[in-house]
């Protein structure tokens, strides 16, 4: 992913990253432009499931897609006919 300064728009590095949730990051980034010298923090999080896990963990609930879940259940109901 490519993270770009909110202010000059030249490019940010990561500086580092914590993970408070396994659905969830914070991220300290960093302006790559001396001119501009911005730096703070962005959250990532994982919002929606458009495929799901061959391997769930059981501490891990992120919501399917609208569209997935229809898919997956139209998959599931041409298996058992």
């Amino acid at each position: 992913m490519k993270i770009y300064c909110p202010h000059c728009k030249e490019g940010a590095i990561t500086r580092t990253s914590k993970r408070p949730a396994p659905v969830f990051y914070e991220v300290y980034a960093q302006c790559i432009s001396p001119a501009c010298g911005w730096a703070g923090k962005i959250y990532v999080e994982f919002a929606t499931t458009t495929v799901p896990s061959r391997t769930p963990s059981p501490a891990v609930d992120i919501p399917l897609e609208p569209k997935s879940r229809r898919e997956l259940l139209e998959q599931l109901m041409a298996n058992y006919q």
